[in-house]
């Protein structure tokens, strides 16, 4: 099918767990495009491949990997990669990808599907970027130059970014007239940023953000929290072994339990020298539950298991903010995981994860000079912000009264089509 190209502008968040589109018509125009087969507008950030050159995504992408048995290669979160230097990429079915061209993939998909609604060959893009990829200057660049490759591949000939905290912020300003001071807190899967900016009517330069961070820390992290502390122990984390002949006990290696407890690297646990050591010390265990954990993990890697094990996690997460315990229950052939946690043992197992997050947030009150009771309100977004823990320490910092929930999910895509919009006045 041809289509017509016109100046108009997509205006894409590409989130660590959830991405959104919405089409900027060359006469400004906004309109939301729904991305699924069920005229959702939140398509899941899932790409899986079954076999070559074959690729589902979003819910379809999970409903093709049950009906596979898990065979072939299932993404998630791949977002997180994109600052990581040392990534050079992944093999799918005997071809060697970069992050670009997998990033590119699912942006592909998404352009596809949204110019088959609008009936248009869109080559402009306005893609949101969290604050900070990464704390170094580096690898921050690094992050927004593999996406902007992406996008050229997928097809955008015109690519701009838009800070996801910024975008957040024109989202509420152009619903919100009256002059004031709010804190952006976007809590999302992949990044907690933040934006303390002046709102107010008429346009706005570089002098109305007054502070801006983030921290590349914030859903996944939660629940990698909880694979480490109730889950992972399951999988071997607590493995001790002794080589023959040596006389020290050894633990599971540190550096393989922080891909365990990722929802994206947990798949790296397959990379064949990986995977033969950790054969290898099963050799060794010092206890029969030590071989039934690490028989647990490889049936988790071989199976690949990551995706409905975290999504479990997440499920668990959620029902932890109206429960006092919840039970985390996971069974497979090779696999049978019962585990009580507490909602006071959780709050405590990502207490320095959430301290982290709101120690970075108050950055921006050091750039700015601005005190936190000169701030008229706070903005959450993302859905990392119905965490209660994390609503509580805002409540003690700002005070209850001044906390909104403001378009959720979809106050950043909200914001990058004003953006693009002001790009086809301009």
């Amino acid at each position: 099918m041809r289509y017509t190209a016109r100046m108009s502008y997509y205006a894409v968040d590409f989130g660590t767990s959830n991405s959104l589109l919405s089409h900027v018509s060359s006469d400004g125009k906004i309109t939301p495009i729904p991305l699924e087969q069920d005229s959702a507008l939140v398509l899941r950030s899932l790409l899986y491949t079954p076999e070559h050159n074959k690729w589902f995504f979003g819910k379809e992408a999970i409903k093709e990997y049950i009906n596979n048995d898990g065979e072939g290669r299932f993404f998630r979160s791949v977002k997180k990669f994109l600052p990581e230097s040392n990534y050079s990429g992944t093999t799918v079915f005997n071809k060697t990808m970069n992050i670009s061209e997998i990033v590119a993939v699912f942006l592909g998909e998404m352009r596809r599907r949204a110019n088959k609604v609008c009936g248009e060959n869109v080559e402009r893009i306005v893609l949101g970027r969290p604050a900070l990829y990464s704390l170094n200057p580096t690898e921050d660049q690094l992050a927004q130059d593999r996406m902007q490759r992406a996008a050229e591949i997928a097809g955008f000939k015109e690519v701009l970014f838009c800070p996801e905290p910024i975008a957040a912020g024109l989202d509420y300003s152009s619903a919100n007239g009256d002059e004031k001071i709010i804190l952006i807190a976007d809590f999302g899967g992949g990044t907690s940023d933040f934006t303390l900016m002046k709102v107010h009517t008429g346009n706005y330069s570089k002098d109305d953000i007054l502070g801006l961070s983030g921290i590349f820390k914030a859903g996944d992290a939660l629940d990698g929290m909880m694979m480490r502390d109730f889950i992972a122990p399951h999988f071997g984390s607590r493995f001790e072994y002794k080589i023959p002949g040596g006389n020290n006990v050894l633990t599971f290696p540190r550096q393989l339990l922080t891909k365990i407890c990722s929802p994206a690297h947990i798949t790296h646990l397959r990379e064949r020298d990986t995977w033969e050591f950790l054969q290898h010390i099963q050799k060794f265990a010092l206890s029969s539950d030590g071989t039934q954990h690490m028989n647990q993990l490889f049936t988790l890697v071989e199976c690949q298991l990551g995706f409905p094990v975290f999504d479990e996690i997440e499920k668990t997460k959620v029902k932890l903010g109206g429960q006092s315990d919840v039970l985390f229950r996971y069974t497979y052939p090779g696999i049978d995981i019962s585990e009580k946690i507490t909602k006071e043992g959780y709050e405590e197992s990502i207490s320095s994860t959430v301290e982290n997050i709101t120690s970075t947030m108050m950055e921006v009150f050091t750039q700015s000079g601005i005190s936190p009771k000169d701030v008229d309100q706070v903005c959450l977004t993302g859905g990392t912000s119905q965490l209660k823990l994390i609503r509580q320490k805002l409540a003690e910092t700002f005070g209850e009264e001044k906390l909104i929930e403001y378009n959720i999910y979809q106050s950043v895509v909200n914001g990058l089509a004003q953006y693009a919009k002001r790009q086809i006045k301009a």
